[in-house]
């Protein structure tokens, strides 16, 4: 079995993943804006932002996206822990 988290932002995905390949000694292996996606047209005021962002930490993935202002939550109560070596 494998887990792969995905994370919401609120226009800070693509900061977030550039971070994450950074300290966490992954590779960036995609990272879609809305504006280059079939959604362009739908949601014009995300056009600069991350319709899907995934970096590879070894064999796991790491899955993000901003989402649309009226869809996010600040997140409450939870944190991710990942455990990532042999």
């Amino acid at each position: 079995m494998q887990l792969n988290p995905h994370l919401a932002f609120n226009g800070e995905c693509e900061a977030a993943f550039k971070f994450y390949e950074k300290c966490l000694g992954g590779k960036i292996v995609m990272m879609m804006m809305y504006g280059d996606s079939p959604m362009a047209e739908q949601m014009p005021a995300l056009r600069r932002k991350i319709i899907h962002a995934e970096v590879a930490l070894g064999e796991h993935r790491l899955t993000g996206a901003d989402v649309p202002l009226e869809s996010y939550q600040k997140p409450q109560g939870f944190y991710v822990l990942l455990n990532v070596g042999a």
